[in-house]
């Protein structure tokens, strides 16, 4: 960790990192070994996160915060992506769940308490990459297409379409659920 902070300028930066770094390393590597299934490789993601999310620290002012939580998360998910891409590995979704389950506390219990809106994000949680992300981000982060486009490494107008395309899935899915006429 020394070597992130030496990166780092201002001493508030430093302590924000230090706090990023103590609530989520291990919980990252955690989750990076569910995706690549190779702590070698797992390591290597955690590290190249938070190299990313240094550049990014004005964005997690609240450590403790799902929000946060789940921006890390995308962004670990996203080196993790490339990295299987890179490597010629069949993505796996199979496991998909587990990985956003890393907190003790569900996402439902935290942030939603009717039974529709529970209902929506436990379909959003069944969605694929890069739908899921996008709509977490979208929604859950109140992040703007740009923002997605930049943590995801997509552009803008590729993360309205694939919010289009979540929403119509989505739609889909509450109507046969019987939430939609």
């Amino acid at each position: 960790m020394i070597a992130y902070l030496e990166l780092l300028d201002t001493p508030q930066e430093k302590t924000a990192f230090q706090t990023l770094y103590e609530m989520y390393a291990k919980k990252m590597y955690l989750a990076a070994v569910r995706i690549v299934d190779d702590s070698a490789a797992a390591e290597d993601m955690v590290h190249e996160t938070f190299l990313s999310l240094m550049g990014h620290l004005d964005k997690l002012s609240d450590a403790g915060s799902r929000q946060t939580w789940n921006y890390v998360l995308t962004a670990l998910k996203h080196h993790c992506f490339n990295w299987m891409k890179k490597q010629d590995r069949m993505v796996s979704y199979c496991r998909e769940d587990d990985i956003w389950a890393v907190e003790e506390k569900g996402l439902e219990e935290e942030c939603i308490g009717q039974e529709q809106k529970e209902a929506l994000a436990a379909l959003i949680g069944q969605l694929r990459y890069p739908y899921k992300e996008v709509l977490y981000l979208q929604y859950f982060n109140e992040m703007k297409s740009r923002e997605i486009a930049d943590v995801l490494k997509l552009r803008p107008d590729h993360v309205r379409q694939v919010s289009r395309r979540a929403k119509k899935q989505l739609k889909k899915k509450m109507e046969e659920m019987g939430y939609l006429s």
